[in-house]
């Protein structure tokens, strides 16, 4: 009767506690999250037959409760916290605590039943979280760079000077691990290559592609660019024809919230260089230019067309691989 009418279940995750609702059956219970609270709740919905798991990306706190249920067979979801939000508002619930929210997701689930991943992939995972502790080493010698040029105290720059080398040294240290990384896995490392052939790609586009944009390959044209955020939106209401954009919002030199940030700012600022250095990629921004758009307008749109090409020559690799394979 359970699996007739679908079961769904959404959980609300935190450092220390997993807030579960379980739908239709109106039931709620917390765990830790912690091993032995994964083990209670995947004692508790697997006679249940689940549907749909779902889970909020919460800074990584979900990480390993969804290995611990796709080990255990049961397959969960990981959504954006703001969609679940919307999803909130727009059913009228203002509210906000772990217990209501494990409530809204339940819903949510059963609403869009948004697709689960199932293979995980540690080497990506691994890969994932030294391009995360990257970008954070870059920000901070971006700021220490910023802030030792307005420094008047000979000691202070002294003291910046000593603290930016050590900031790049241990930046040149990440990029080693990074490289290898990549280089201990066969698979990851044929996928390195394929990226880095293609002209205005270099090691930091490649890494982020592979850690964050692990569909890339398998995705058309169209939801390439919309997972990366540049694909633009109708903005129509009876006989007016808006402008299409990305979404807005901000996110470095470009307004958008739509989509993988971490991949569309590293592939924005790719995609500067291109501009300048590429010939294809600059005779297009400087066609688009010339046809009267914006120059974020027209740098958007190489974006896209470059997250284009990169998924079809993606694709194409793992065509040749697969071949090779059998």
């Amino acid at each position: 009767m359970m699996a007739a009418l679908g079961v769904f279940v959404g959980i609300d995750v935190s450092k220390d506690r997993l807030d579960v609702h379980v739908r239709p059956l109106g039931m709620g219970f917390s765990v830790g999250n912690e091993a032995a609270g994964h083990a209670a709740l995947i004692a508790r919905l697997r006679p249940l037959r689940t549907t749909r798991i779902v889970l909020e990306a919460t800074g990584g706190y979900e990480r390993a409760l969804w290995l611990s249920l796709s080990e255990a067979g049961l397959v969960a979801a990981v959504v954006n916290p703001r969609q679940v939000r919307q999803f909130a508002r727009a059913s009228g619930r203002l509210a906000k605590t772990d217990r209501l929210d494990a409530a809204v997701i339940a819903p949510f689930a059963e609403t869009f039943s948004p697709p689960a991943v199932r293979n995980p992939d540690p080497v990506a995972d691994r890969l994932g979280e030294h391009v995360l502790y990257r970008r954070g080493l870059s920000e901070q010698i971006v700021a220490l760079e910023n802030q030792a040029q307005r420094l008047e105290s000979a000691a202070l720059r002294s003291r910046a000077t000593l603290r930016l080398a050590a900031l790049r040294a241990e930046l040149k240290e990440i990029e080693r691990e990074m490289a290898a990384i990549v280089a201990d896995d066969r698979a990851k490392a044929a996928l390195y290559a394929c990226l880095v052939a293609f002209k205005g790609v270099g090691p930091v586009l490649a890494w982020t592609l592979i850690a964050n944009m692990r569909e890339l390959g398998s995705l058309t044209r169209h939801q390439a660019a919309a997972l990366i955020g540049v694909a633009p939106i109708n903005h129509d209401s009876g006989k007016r024809r808006g402008y299409r954009a990305i979404p807005t919002g901000q996110a470095r030199g470009l307004k958008a919230h739509g989509g993988r940030t971490q991949v569309r700012n590293v592939l924005y600022l790719a995609t500067l260089s291109a501009v300048r250095h590429n010939p294809a990629i600059k005779q297009f921004y400087n066609r688009l230019r010339d046809n009267g758009k914006a120059p974020k307008v027209a740098l958007v749109a190489c974006m896209r067309k470059r997250a284009t090409i990169l998924n079809a020559t993606v694709r194409d690799h793992l065509a040749t691989a697969k071949l090779v394979a059998a």
